[in-house]
């Protein structure tokens, strides 16, 4: 049995599922949030560690790197879904089917 799929847009060769849920998105995006801001402060008690300096030196740059890594962690989703688009934007042009990606990270499904 088949089910009826979800609204969707069509932009050229792939689809997009608008029915994503705003919960799983918001859990998706805090989470990257916060492993985004644990690597910023490793990468900055990296450095500290790698220069033989105390870890604790500079705080307010933990604080900094944190925020920055957690920026970073919050757009890379929209980032990814750019790049699948572009790249299937290419090979259309070039006469190639288009990359699917799975529902649970891009939210591409193709329904044949």
């Amino acid at each position: 049995r088949n089910p009826t799929p979800p609204p969707a847009e069509d932009h050229g060769h792939i689809i997009i599922i608008s029915s994503s849920s705003k919960r799983a998105s918001a859990t998706m995006t805090f989470l990257g949030y916060i492993v985004g801001g644990c690597l910023g402060t490793g990468l900055h008690m990296f450095a500290n560690g790698i220069s033989k300096v105390p870890l604790s030196r500079k705080p307010w740059l933990h604080v900094g790197y944190f925020f920055i890594g957690g920026w970073v962690g919050h757009k890379m989703p929209t980032w990814e879904r750019k790049m699948v688009e572009d790249h299937n934007e290419l090979r259309a042009l070039h006469g190639k089917p288009p990359l699917v990606g799975t529902n649970a990270l891009f939210g591409f499904k193709r329904y044949v």
